[in-house]
């Protein structure tokens, strides 16, 4: 995309004739010139907000724009009022060529968050600042991301945790760089929008990375992970719990999602031990027995003589209650373990209170040792004369660990604490599982007996109210262990599903190449670039040996030009002084422009010679803008200082020759500003 013209036309109150200006660019280099405050960056915020892009300003038009704008100016030793005032910028891609119109003050009311189009003789109103205007077809940026011919990409949102494009906004950074804040940071201009890593995003995008689609897709199976991981957790948790509450215990599947494989689950089962405690019966077996025994107590109620005699019956009770004896014992074993493990938890709550009180006491020593003098023989505050030998107060040996030692020391320890307070509840659980089990089966016991002292006080009848109610205890077991089945053979199917699931995400992560070779030798090929430029052929960066700079594909820094030297890496803005980095943000800038398919396509800088930058580098940088083949528009003050070495426009334009090519457009040549009376 190139700018070709930008027009401004403002109305004022009792007055006839209107006022603006109009600045056509060429292809190439375009020089804005004027003195100090003559209305360089008033032409370059209009451009800003006809694109839409006041955000990378700071904020909405009253904050961006010039009040001679939209409130008044002094033309002719008089003070003019703005009634009514728009912008008009021109641009062109290809083919295709479009005016932007964009109303600073209307006395029509005319929404200024609203853009005309015409193209082709047609007239369009597109609406921005809005939800849908990236993405509606009424949306002005998404109208200007269909007239660049480039499809944004999904990047990852930390505050949603979800995936969502990325916005015209934070590409355009790559081409609008501002006279201050722009050249503190690269991309400084860009504003957050909650967007993971945006700066190097953009990279990724301009340069055309697949590690930006790599990661898009890595984030995505993370995210799956986790769910499946939760639902795991919950499968697992709802299957243990029933298996306990019913005297069972779930063996071959484990808690954590990544111990369990295919088979271990296939081979997983449902076992109670065997009353002689020597072998693990499987639910289906337990199932078979209980059929069995449901089975011969069917035939013994049918059989002619009840074998229910005295003798029988009461040899039936003892059974019954050696059984409850046995119940009870382990009841209270249970119960006195749930007690012993409620009184450790009890000690680790205490045990936090402590170590949170003692972390607090070590950080505030900390603090106050940072404002104590140097000299050692001080002991008392001379404000309160407290004493302020910190170490010996808190009765801590500094010989022995520094302060910071000891809260690290004292941190590790309440997380163990915490782990054992989690891994409680979990033990908790299963305690009242097990004791409501066993309270279950004790109640039905009891109950048996009641029914076998009915018998023995019964007459000589063929009393069979035991073996009916022994009857109906197994049928009730006989069901809640087919559903216990039924629920395990679903829940084991689940699990399965899960795990399948989890090796596709692994072979998909293993798929994903975030180092493809293919980027890496898009990412070669821009070093290549910048480092040419920041040589002694182009702008003589000097504040680091050349061979000492890259920009890695990992952190920290990714994409972003870094200094390493000795395995020490640091970001090329600590590392240089304050006009090398001014060099390297050039060198980034023009190297982006020139390799990437996916920028815009132009390139703004104001006052790009920032800090007295020197006459050579100035002139490299207007040589090198001349001969590219992208429209660089450049804002240059004129000259302010003749007898220094400092980047005058009259010395840097003097040092181009014939040779190289630009436009220069001068807004003050008779001195006065850039908001004059206009000729249309």
């Amino acid at each position: 995309m190139e700018i070709k013209q930008i027009k401004v036309l403002i109305d004022v109150k009792y007055h006839a004739t209107r006022f603006g200006f109009c600045y056509g660019f060429s292809s190439g280099l375009n020089i804005i010139t004027g003195q100090n405050s003559s209305g360089k960056s008033t032409i370059v915020s209009c451009i800003y907000y006809c694109l839409g892009m006041e955000q990378l300003l700071g904020g909405n038009r009253s904050l961006v724009l010039d009040k001679s704008l939209f409130e008044e100016f002094e033309y002719d030793n008089n003070t003019l009022q703005v009634t009514n005032s728009y912008a008009e910028l021109i641009i062109k891609n290809g083919i295709r060529e479009a005016t932007l119109k964009r109303y600073i003050k209307s006395f029509n009311n005319e929404s200024c968050n609203k853009i005309i189009v015409i193209e082709n003789g047609s007239t369009s109103s597109y609406y921005l600042h809005s939800g849908g205007d990236h993405d509606r077809p009424e949306g002005f940026y998404n109208w200007l991301t269909l007239f660049l011919g480039i499809k944004l990409p999904i990047v990852h949102e930390d505050a949603l945790d979800q995936g969502k494009s990325l916005y015209l906004q934070n590409v355009f950074p790559c081409a609008l760089i501002e006279q201050t804040k722009g050249w503190s940071d690269f991309f400084a201009q860009m504003p957050n929008f909650g967007i993971k890593d945006a700066k190097q995003k953009l990279v990724e995008f301009l340069l055309q990375l697949e590690s930006l689609d790599n990661e898009i897709r890595n984030d995505i199976l993370l995210q799956r992970e986790k769910n499946i991981k939760d639902e795991w957790g919950m499968r697992y948790t709802k299957i243990s719990e029933r298996a306990t509450s019913q005297g069972f215990s779930l063996r071959g599947i484990y808690p954590d999602l990544i111990k369990n494989d295919l088979k271990g689950v296939s081979l997983s089962s449902l076992s109670v031990i065997s009353e002689e405690k020597r072998d693990w019966i499987d639910l289906k077996d337990y199932i078979s027995n209980l059929i069995g025994e449901r089975s011969n107590v069917l035939k013994k109620i049918k059989s002619e003589e009840s074998s229910n005699t005295p003798d029988n019956i009461k040899k039936s009770q003892l059974k019954l209650q050696s059984e409850i004896t046995l119940l009870n014992r382990q009841l209270r074993t249970i119960t006195n373990e749930k007690i012993k493990e409620q009184r450790k938890i009890d000690g680790y709550f205490e045990e936090t209170k402590k170590i949170d009180i003692e972390i607090e006491r070590l950080d505030s020593a900390i603090k106050l040792d940072s404002f104590m003098p140097d000299a050692e023989d001080l002991i008392l505050c001379p404000v309160c004369d407290h004493e302020l030998d910190v170490e010996s107060r808190l009765k801590i040996d500094s010989s022995k660990v520094s302060l910071k030692d000891s809260i690290s020391f004292l941190k590790s320890q309440r997380n163990l604490y915490d782990i054992y307070i989690r891994k409680y509840k979990e033990l908790d659980s299963n305690f009242n599982d097990v004791s409501s089990f066993l309270s279950k089966e004790i109640f039905l016991k009891k109950e048996e007996i009641k029914n076998l002292r009915k018998d023995i006080s019964s007459s000589q009848d063929k009393n069979i109210r035991t073996l009916i109610f022994n009857e109906i205890t197994i049928g009730q077991k006989i069901n809640d262990c087919n559903r216990l089945l039924d629920d395990f053979s679903r829940i084991k199917k689940e699990l399965k599903d899960i795990l399948v699931e989890l090796s596709e995400i692994k072979d998909e992560k293993k798929s994903l190449k975030v180092s493809d070779e293919r980027d890496n030798v898009k990412i070669s090929n821009f070093i290549g670039g910048f480092k040419q430029l920041l040589s002694k052929e182009h702008f003589f960066y000097t504040s680091n040996d050349i061979n000492h700079i890259t920009i890695q594909n990992k952190p920290p820094s990714r994409l972003l030009p870094v200094v390493i030297i000795r395995g020490n890496v640091q970001p090329i803005r600590l590392s240089s002084s304050a006009s090398d980095f001014i060099r390297a943000q050039w060198a980034f800038y023009l190297t982006l422009l020139e390799s990437s398919k996916n920028h815009p396509g132009f390139l703004v800088m104001d006052e790009p010679g920032q800090h007295a930058m020197n006459v050579e580098s100035m002139s490299a940088l207007l040589k090198y803008a001349s001969l590219t083949e992208k429209q660089i528009i450049m804002c240059i003050s004129k000259d302010t200082r003749h007898k220094t070495e400092t980047a005058n426009l009259s010395k840097v334009l003097g040092n181009l020759g014939g040779k190289y090519k630009y436009t220069l457009i001068d807004i003050d040549p008779d001195g006065k500003k850039c908001v004059r009376a206009s000729s249309k």
